[in-house]
């Protein structure tokens, strides 16, 4: 990349960064739903916070990337999807079933395609283990087991933010609330698309908590939640 095109890219990170993001009180806008997130972080970041270690990752931007997703959990919607899942993605794979399950919200297709890049990236020789990805029953019923617990997920969110780090190198370079924005964005709508491509959808309002989005459905960016949160703690 050329200094005058990183010179654009640093200066729209800059003016996503600093939009208007903050002008919206989160807390107040989620009510109750925030603060039960909260609290479930709360009461579970020590059990979490040993596991990106071991990964390399620091929690907080770990946490913050997700705290969205713990947000509009729903447990009564998470069970449906899950025993849905497990009947269905195990039998014919992830075109029959491609539920988002657990709390962070992970879909079968994400963790089908973390375990092949860290298999063909240097962290799997790091950290001596590969994942099974042959598309049989056995192989999608561990993966179902892996992203079906606290545990397994936060290992996915750490390995996911490790291979982020890897294919985008100079992510690291830009400030913690920078890295927060990128990699929830990335979470939140697709890992596998360029930096440019990134830091437009960083503009996107897609979120909600809604069931079903209508038109007075009221919309949010991912990551500015993502950084508020980060601020807040």
């Amino acid at each position: 990349m050329t200094l005058h095109r990183q010179i654009i890219v640093l200066c729209l990170l800059f003016v996503i960064g600093s939009g208007t993001a903050f002008s919206i009180n989160y807390q107040k806008e989620f009510g109750n739903d925030w603060m039960l997130a909260e609290a479930f972080v709360k009461e579970h970041c020590a059990e979490w916070k040993p596991i990106f270690e071991e990964f390399g990752v620091d929690a907080d931007v770990a946490i913050a990337v997700v705290f969205p997703e713990l947000i509009r959990y729903s447990r009564w919607q998470d069970a449906i999807e899950t025993a849905a899942v497990n009947g269905l993605y195990v039998s014919g794979g992830k075109s029959r079933a491609n539920f988002s399950i657990g709390r962070f919200q992970m879909k079968p297709s994400f963790a089908e395609e973390i375990d092949e890049e860290w298999n063909k990236s240097k962290l799997a020789r790091e950290f001596d283990f590969v994942f099974d990805i042959r598309d049989v029953a056995d192989a999608r019923r561990n993966r179902l087991n892996r992203i079906g617990t606290l545990e397994g997920q936060c290992r996915y969110l750490a390995i996911f933010i490790r291979l982020m780090y890897l294919r985008h190198p100079r992510l690291q370079t830009l400030s913690k609330e920078q890295q927060i924005r990128f990699l929830a964005t990335a979470y939140n709508s697709d890992h596998t698309v360029s930096w440019e491509h990134n830091l437009r959808m960083q503009k996107q309002r897609t979120y909600h908590t809604d069931m079903i989005k209508t038109h007075s459905t009221k919309t949010f960016r991912y990551c500015d939640i993502a950084v508020a949160f980060y601020r807040h703690t």
